[in-house]
């Protein structure tokens, strides 16, 4: 089965709306879990120590995790695809697309069960772009060339 596109946006609403949740969830917790609506720079969480780093990690993954099941995308089973994250960043600052990988989203994408796994066999590419937007700060991922999981 073949599927021509899925175009997932997070944005500062999003973020609000998961921000609403973690806070009734955890409501002794003091900070956003999420802060900002594009994936930590590599340059970022690399030189964490290891306890900080899992602990981005799972915030990322629940996350996204949670904006599946929000989206209705929650087992979507996708066995291969094209994938393209672009990252509208709110200044003009140079930002690297290698530096922006969207590792952690795609560990969320991975177990929501939207995607299949995340490596060679089901993502056939992965593309990323940085861009900016003063206004509207987001991350769009796009998903194209969709084969699902057959039953």
């Amino acid at each position: 089965m073949t599927n021509k596109r899925i175009q997932i946006i997070i944005d500062k609403h999003t973020l609000e709306k998961y921000n609403k949740l973690y806070f009734k969830l955890h409501p002794r917790a003091v900070k956003e879990p999420i802060e900002v609506p594009f994936h930590p720079s590599i340059n970022t969480w690399m030189i964490m120590k290891r306890p900080a780093m899992n602990r981005l990690k799972g915030i990322w993954k629940d996350f996204i995790v949670w904006l599946m099941k929000d989206l209705g995308l929650t087992g979507y089973g996708i066995d291969q695809c094209d994938m393209k994250f672009t990252m509208y960043f709110p200044t003009k600052a140079r930002h690297d697309p290698d530096n922006n990988s969207p590792k952690f989203l795609m560990d969320g994408l991975t177990e929501s069960g939207l995607i299949v796994d995340d490596d060679g066999k089901h993502i056939k590419s992965l593309t990323l772009v940085c861009e900016y937007d003063k206004e509207y700060p987001r991350t769009e991922i796009e998903i194209i060339n969709i084969i699902l999981k057959e039953n």
